[in-house]
């Protein structure tokens, strides 16, 4: 083929033939498939997951064999398709531009122009034009085309050249290791310290819960997916006296009980564990399972008349601010499925039961044959009723609000008596954020139902007169009553 004529000749078509420019067009191509194999490899096994990897491995696949030696020693991996990607790269602004300057002057001389007018053009366009030709070939089909793919496909790109680029690396691996000690002599000039181990970002407990929100980044998971892993997220952060059964609710059994008197109660409230009390709730005293009575109840060695202190188990008292994680531990340890929460007096403020550390996570789950009353319920005029007791945070959840949070409530009926700055009374309203809220019941202290009614839709049917208060406005503008 000869020498590569020089620029002010590349006109003259006789000294490169069709065939000889065909051949150096080919090597174009050749140098360009060669970056790209490079920049494939690189993207490809730094993107790939290495739990994957390792789970090819575990069955046997010899491709991701490969894979992982390349990514146990990322670094040397790294050198090589820097290496390739470098010298393919110089090969082909040495071979490439002159080609394509060639072919575009033999391709001016072709056309009806005279001699003089097509070495002026030949002059003119060959050198920027192939300098922008092999430049957009060498961008699109060398850099952008094989990097997409490997972005895309990571997990078969890696497989497919792992044991190619596993044997290069081993046939470069003198040179490489001139490269990195070279690199390493160069850092400690500057005072920077090189490890041959790779250190990768880890990802935050906060900046992987920002990834599994957004659906963009984890189009694999259903929204009850997303629910259920931010709940492992925030479990840790949770408190038992958060989530307990208040001490308002708790159904608690007297020590010298029967059997009949705690029958009568399990009808009444279908539990299948109670705390045992003496003189108080807060003086607990054990707890007791029904299962304990199963056996004797079966043999007849009990009947509505025996004592069920013999069966009184002891109780496990935790504080309010325990954690969740702490304690989900402690009660999978110990096998205990229920705990009392104590207050910083020692006095009872609550219960926690296993089923409350699972809900917290997985969510509520009602039974087809429960008649558990739901937390919230639709009406037929498109307002609410819902249960004073519930979780603020839950009534934001399903009703589509902001109400504010506080450490002095966390309830709905602790943000009504904070609101209202009050003990409300059946009947007494309060206007909020576009909504208003009506006591339908009380239990002395203790509210019952709320009405939640947008004040959009029309007053509903039924409220007396005693059932309005005097409103004002605060300074939020929003309408307390």
């Amino acid at each position: 083929m000869g020498v590569l004529p020089h620029l002010s000749t590349v006109f003259i078509p006789e000294q490169l033939p069709a065939a000889a420019i065909a051949s150096r067009l080919l090597a174009v191509l050749l140098l360009i498939s060669i970056n790209a194999f490079f920049v494939a490899a690189e993207f490809s096994m730094v993107s790939v997951r290495r739990s994957r990897i390792s789970q090819l491995v575990s069955q046997g696949d010899v491709q991701a064999k490969t894979v992982q030696q390349l990514q146990r020693s990322l670094d040397r991996l790294l050198s090589t398709t820097q290496l390739g990607i470098t010298l393919s790269s110089l090969a082909l602004g040495w071979v490439g531009e002159s080609t394509m300057a060639v072919t575009l002057a033999f391709w001016i001389t072709q056309t009806p122009l005279s001699a003089d007018q097509s070495e002026a053009l030949a002059h003119a366009l060959a050198i920027p034009v192939a300098f922008f030709l092999v430049a957009y070939l060498q961008i699109v089909l060398g850099e952008l085309c094989p990097k997409s793919v490997a972005m895309l496909y990571p997990e078969q790109v890696a497989r497919f050249l792992g044991p190619p680029s596993l044997t290069i690396a081993r046939l470069f691996n003198p040179f490489i290791w001139i490269l990195n000690q070279s690199t390493r002599l160069l850092l400690r000039l500057v005072n920077i310290q090189y490890s041959d181990q790779v250190t990768y970002s880890r990802l935050t407990p906060e900046e992987l819960q920002l990834i599994i929100r957004t659906t963009a980044e984890t189009p694999g998971l259903e929204a009850e997916e997303r629910v259920i892993l931010n709940n492992v997220f925030e479990f840790r952060d949770v408190t038992a006296g958060e989530i307990m059964v208040p001490r308002t609710q708790i159904n608690a059994i007297p020590l010298a009980a029967t059997f009949g008197e705690l029958i009568e109660v399990v009808a009444d409230t279908e539990h299948s564990r109670y705390p045992v009390m003496g003189d108080s709730l807060d003086d607990i005293q054990g707890m007791v399972e029904l299962k304990q009575f199963l056996q004797p109840l079966a043999h007849q060695q009990i009947n509505a008349d025996t004592l069920i202190r013999p069966w009184v188990k002891p109780a496990r008292f935790v504080p309010e601010y325990t954690s969740l994680h702490e304690l989900l531990a402690t009660m999978q340890r110990t096998g205990e499925e229920l705990v009392v929460v104590v207050d910083e007096f020692g006095g009872t403020a609550g219960l926690l039961t296993l089923r409350d550390l699972t809900t917290e996570i997985i969510g509520e789950i009602h039974e087809p044959d429960s008649d558990t009353e739901q937390p919230v319920q639709l009406l037929e005029d498109q307002s609410y009723r819902v249960k004073a007791h519930t979780d603020l945070e839950e009534v934001n959840t399903l009703l589509n609000l902001t109400l504010p949070y506080s450490d002095d409530y966390q309830t709905l009926g602790g943000f009504l008596i904070y609101q209202m700055q009050k003990i409300p009374h059946a009947g007494d309203r309060l206007v909020f954020a576009d909504r208003e809220w009506v006591v339908l019941s009380t239990d002395g202290p203790r509210l019952g139902d709320i009405l939640v009614r947008s004040l959009d839709l029309p007053p509903p049917s039924g409220r007396g007169p005693n059932a309005s208060a005097t409103a004002a406005t605060d300074s939020d503008g929003f309408l307390l009553s």
